[in-house]
């Protein structure tokens, strides 16, 4: 009883970090039950999983990524191979680390901005989506939220270590989940401990710490398998398609549902909505600065903006194509100024009615989010969750062609099939126009294996395949799968 009464004085006296945990926990629920545990795993996702999943052959692990990701879900997938039982834990796992993150802002500065901030961010068809995915651009967005907040929590005076030690764990945690994504976001950081102080130097080691810290197993790794730092370096920047470049407009294709905007992949057009709530985002920071000034509370949003913009930059000149989750940190950050934004109509306005039109005009605009964000949310959904379904029932059906291990899956989806199958996997894109065996299915049956390739609907997807027995697989939606095997 005495127990139930502190929780309930506690939660009294500071409502902000309650309204927070409400926020954080219709987070968790939204993306329970709008993307569902049922949703399959995708190709980025395998290579994660299968890195210490004990029962499937480990993906190939390419020089760009980290194993941070593989850290988070482990606990996990070391136990067991469901799907479900991962994308549960992701969920909740994201619904506390969006408290956790955005609950480090509350010792900044008590009030509604940080709640609401949050409510910004988790409202994003992106953020419900990869809440719960093994991926590691939203996590990213977690550790530099927490990071900034950390950060200036450790220039106030007698902010004691433990601002310090967030600020170092938060900068480890995103090196160790995507390393080049720590360097954008310690740059505005470091930039802006350019004024001499004690605190500040605590903050500037906190930040190199950090950076070490994280960079560790990348950097070991990299000796280790791909023959030193340079050479993984430049075969990271390879894969990725890294140099000068501009991407905006592939960023705008990909903002209503595309996954990923890079030759084969349909970006499709730019939709006139998405352009429209784009747009406004640099209008809305640029107020929210403007409203934070007369508040005096500037630092509190220009960091963030600076930070969020700097960790746009390497996705926007540096990369070739895009995806809509790079910019995941991003909008995590953004989302201060805007908060800020959002609330000087109901905080500065002067008389009943001009707040009265204030909150009409937030509450619109919260209307238009709310229902922009869903909608694409649902578009985005339904159709991989099928796509995913199907990658199951291909690998179900062909359980019954006596495809047993070792064996290698080859041909289209054959990542996603092949760990359903505790096969060996390899994905083609544009299948080979040559006679040829391909190498890979050639070393796998050289080496004793079950080689099997797979095709959605080709009448005959490359010539090599001539000479194997084709089989139709059924019960497989949506499209009709073939499969061939040896003869």
């Amino acid at each position: 009883m005495g127990s139930t009464k502190s929780l309930r004085s506690w939660l009294r006296a500071d409502p902000w970090r309650t309204l927070l945990i409400l926020v954080a926990v219709c987070y968790g629920i939204v993306q329970l039950a709008g993307v569902t545990p049922k949703m399959g795993v995708g190709w980025d996702e395998v290579v994660y999983v299968s890195q210490v999943d004990p029962r499937v052959p480990a993906t190939e692990f390419i020089a760009p990524r980290a194993r941070g990701i593989t850290l988070i879900v482990a606990p996990v997938v070391l136990i067991t191979s469901s799907t479900e039982a991962l994308r549960i834990y992701l969920s909740l796992l994201s619904a506390v680390a969006l408290y956790a993150s955005f609950g480090t802002w509350l010792r900044v500065r008590s009030g509604p901005t940080v709640p609401l901030a949050a409510l910004l961010f988790a409202s994003l068809w992106l953020s419900l989506f990869y809440g719960g995915a093994a991926m590691p651009n939203m996590w990213v967005a977690f550790g530099a939220v927490a990071a900034v907040g950390c950060f200036l929590r450790c220039t106030r005076p007698d902010s004691g270590r433990g601002p310090l030690i967030g600020l170092a764990v938060s900068v480890a945690a995103v090196a160790l989940l995507r390393p080049p994504d720590s360097v954008w976001l310690v740059l505005p950081l470091a930039v802006a401990l350019a004024k001499p102080g004690w605190r500040r130097i605590g903050a500037g080691a906190a930040l190199i710490v950090g950076l070490v810290a994280g960079w560790a197993d990348w950097i070991i790794e990299a000796f280790v398998r791909f023959g030193g730092l340079v050479a993984r370096w430049q075969a990271a920047g390879a894969a990725n398609e890294t140099g000068l470049h501009f991407s905006l407009y592939e960023h705008a294709r990909a903002l209503n549902g595309p996954l990923l905007c890079r030759p084969p992949a349909h970006c499709g057009p730019v939709v006139l909505p998405w352009l429209l709530w784009w747009c406004a985002i640099p209008v809305l920071v640029l107020l929210g600065l403007y409203a934070a000034r007369r508040r005096e509370r500037l630092a509190e949003c220009v960091m963030p903006a600076l930070t969020g913009l700097s960790m746009a930059v390497p996705y926007i000149f540096l990369v070739g194509y895009a995806a809509p989750r790079f910019l995941l940190p991003t909008y995590a950050l953004l989302v201060f100024p805007i908060a800020h934004c959002a609330l000087w109509p109901l905080e500065g306005a002067r008389g009943q009615a001009a707040r009265r039109a204030g909150a009409a005009l937030v509450a619109a605009g919260f209307l238009a989010q709310f229902t922009l964000q869903g909608l694409t949310l649902d578009k985005v959904v339904s159709p991989r969750l099928s796509k995913r379904q199907a990658d199951v029932e291909v690998a179900g059906a062909l359980a019954t062609f006596a495809v047993h291990r070792p064996c290698l899956v080859y041909g289209e989806h054959a990542v996603m099939i092949a760990y359903r199958m505790g096969c060996e996997a390899h994905t083609v894109l544009r299948w080979p126009q040559d006679s040829e065996v391909p190498a890979p299915v050639l070393g796998a049956q050289n080496a004793g294996k079950t080689v099997v390739a797979v095709d959605k609907g080709r009448s005959i997807p490359a010539p090599f395949l001539l000479a194997w027995e084709r089989r139709r697989l059924p019960g497989v939606r949506p499209g009709t799968w073939y499969a061939y095997v040896p003869r």
